[in-house]
């Protein structure tokens, strides 16, 4: 699944434009290695951190969605390692 539909489907960025942006803009990063393109393919396992807002959030990927998640399903989607 493409890095800015998860970012999206798992409710961080309010539209896939946003997250596109973020990741093009650096304010990504999977496995500790920025992605400037929002077309990185991510795999269940990866550790995604995000820096929005001046916060840094770091989850791990524990599922790979079709479409939006509900906000009371999202500690199926990932795993909070730190906020």
């Amino acid at each position: 699944m493409r890095l800015d539909k998860w970012l999206y489907y798992s409710r961080f960025y309010s539209s896939r434009f946003m997250s596109k942006k973020a990741c093009i803009d650096g304010d990504v990063l999977v496995n500790k290695i920025k992605k400037h393109n929002a077309s990185h393919l991510l795999t269940v396992s990866d550790i995604i951190t995000i820096i929005k807002k001046q916060k840094l959030i770091v989850v791990k990927v524990i599922k790979l969605p079709n479409n939006r998640i509900a906000s009371n399903l999202l500690n199926s989607i990932y795993e909070v390692i730190k906020i």
